[in-house]
């Protein structure tokens, strides 16, 4: 059996647009891949609510995607590959430049896990596989809301998809650019339809299947 760790944040969650409710597992997108992946994948959610790819929220240390690495890796190991989907709440102080820089500090811990932490057995016994996931664009229906944490983010997330496709060459990782399956709801600008949670759950099934064989 195969274990992937899906690590991300509300959109990995299933953060219901408008209402704050959770999607159902079998509509969550990680729920869509162990269902089409079945009993020979093991898929672990690990979705946190406003977590950033590298630094603290004001409402929460526990929102760092870097720290809180750590622990998802030890609660989970052995593990043969992991999901990263993450960058959506860096636009709220940050761009997409600094969301990258983020990532590749994810990348560099995954890839060196099996050297950096000291466990009874590697936490990727048999090497590890990353899929890299360029988050969903921010919905243009932030500009109206002037308000919101994201208005003017939605031409800022467009530049997800070049800078994570050539960090993912960088470092020979696979990579998945969420727009093409799926798109935020306009009630919140951010958060996935319940539509495009499975039509991101089965592109990302169909790739590891391709990672995996």
């Amino acid at each position: 059996m195969k274990k992937i760790l899906c690590y991300g944040d509300s959109n990995t969650w299933g953060f219901v647009p408008g209402t704050g409710e959770r999607y159902p597992k079998d509509v969550r997108w990680p729920g869509v891949v162990g269902e089409l992946l079945g009993d020979e994948y093991e898929i672990i959610e690990d979705g946190v609510n406003g977590r950033t790819t590298s630094f603290d929220q004001s409402w929460g240390v526990a929102r760092n995607g870097v720290k809180g690495l750590d622990y998802a890796l030890m609660a989970h190991y052995p593990l043969d590959g992991v999901v990263i989907m993450l960058g959506t709440n860096d636009l709220t102080i940050y761009n997409a430049a600094y969301a990258k820089k983020g990532m590749s500090e994810i990348l560099r811990i995954v890839k060196n896990a099996n050297a950096y932490y000291r466990t009874e057995k590697p936490v990727f016994p048999n090497g590890v596989k990353i899929l890299l996931i360029a988050p969903p664009l921010i919905n243009e229906a932030c500009a109206n809301d002037p308000s919101t944490l994201y208005a003017d983010a939605h031409d800022e997330s467009k530049k997800f998809k070049t800078y994570y496709q050539s960090l993912a060459e960088e470092n020979g990782v696979s990579f998945l650019d969420a727009a093409e399956y799926a798109e935020a709801s306009s009630i919140d600008s951010i958060h996935l339809t319940r539509e495009s949670h499975v039509a991101l759950g089965k592109a990302v099934a169909k790739k590891l299947k391709e990672m995996f064989q």
